[in-house]
């Protein structure tokens, strides 16, 4: 790491892993990821064979890399809680430990967070992203809903304990009383499902999945894939972007008329894409002034230009083994962080 001061350093976070569902932890420990990239001393303990045992090395990796790491027994970890809650800055925790160190006297500031009021504890990540409206957005309405791709709620979860670590720590600066800072998954659903609560009081009725009717959408192309996103000013533009005279026919010449025949325009672009490749794609984006994008893979996004400038991915060394890991897209006096980190596999 490097040795710049950042905005953190010289406070101690005490992480505790969650021993509930794994998202809880997953949100704690990218609290924890951020505060750590940002200069605290982060410790966490975890129990061993709790939620983080279900997590891939990947993800142990990208959260826990810089941090002090502790795996324990179940009944030692309670006791060294509350011993290392002494030294600590500020906690952050699930919701059922911060009930349990409020009880203890523990007066640390503490950010914790939950699956909702009502269940606490209960569900996983996808049943809560069912009950926050996400999965009635995506996929073919003919088949099951399918949980979303890697753990968008997680992590954004983890973004929204950081702020409420952080704002009970100021507020302890300022000589208040800051109380525990709770966060709750599902909140946190419903937020980023939020347009549609604007859609449903705009058209009358609740947007649900349209499958093959879909406004906007992926198709593959020559090399891949690409997402077909265009507005409503930009239709023109598509239409001799393309040159084909399948847009032209009377079903496609008002939006009301695209509407009603969405599934036969989605064929016909389906088909334009499919013999141009991504290169061309974006060419004709770029000419066009069209939102039209590639879907790069994971190898290409690690050689992207504008990445790469950026210096978004950063070296962990694990065991003698080399990983790419996204940092903090932070610069903090000139300098980004963290630099290179070598450690031996996390114990948690």
């Amino acid at each position: 790491m490097t040795t710049q001061a950042r905005p953190l350093t010289g406070l101690t976070l005490l992480e505790v892993g969650s021993s509930g569902p794994l998202a809880l932890d997953l949100a704690i420990g990218f609290c924890g990821r951020i505060a750590a990239d940002l200069g605290a001393h982060v410790i966490r303990v975890a129990e061993r064979g709790g939620a983080a045992a279900q997590s891939t090395e990947a993800e142990r990796i990208f959260l826990h890399s810089a941090k002090q790491n502790m795996s324990v027994a179940v009944l030692q970890r309670d006791e060294l809680v509350r011993e290392l809650a002494a030294t600590a800055d500020a906690i952050v925790c699930d919701a059922t430990t911060q009930i349990a160190l409020s009880s203890h006297g523990v007066k640390v500031p503490i950010a914790c967070i939950g699956m909702s009021i009502d269940s606490p504890a209960g569900g996983s990540e996808f049943t809560v992203e069912a009950r926050s409206g996400l999965l009635d957005l995506v996929g073919d309405p003919g088949r099951q809903p399918l949980r979303l791709a890697g753990h968008p709620l997680a992590y954004t979860a983890g973004t929204a304990i950081y702020l409420a670590m952080i704002t009970a720590i100021l507020q302890k600066i300022a000589g208040e009383a800051p109380g525990a800072k709770r966060v709750d998954l599902l909140d946190i659903g419903v937020w980023l499902n939020w347009k549609t609560l604007g859609l449903a009081l705009r058209r009358g009725r609740i947007p649900t999945r349209a499958g093959s009717a879909s406004e906007w959408f992926i198709v593959p192309c020559a090399d891949g894939y690409v997402a077909l996103v265009y507005r409503v000013q930009e239709w023109e533009a598509l239409k001799q972007a393309t040159g084909d005279p399948r847009l032209l026919g009377e079903e496609f010449s008002s939006v009301e008329q695209r509407r009603a025949h969405r599934t036969k325009l989605n064929v016909i672009l389906s088909d334009i894409f499919s013999r141009m490749t991504r290169k061309d794609i974006r060419a004709l984006s770029l000419k066009f002034k069209l939102p039209l994008g590639p879907v790069w893979t994971p190898a290409e996004l690690l050689a992207d230009s504008h990445m790469v400038a950026r210096t978004f991915f950063h070296p962990v060394a694990v065991d003698d083994r080399n990983y790419l890991m996204p940092r903090l897209p932070v610069v903090w006096n000139g300098a980004a962080f963290p630099t290179v980190v070598k450690l031996r596999s996390a114990s948690a």
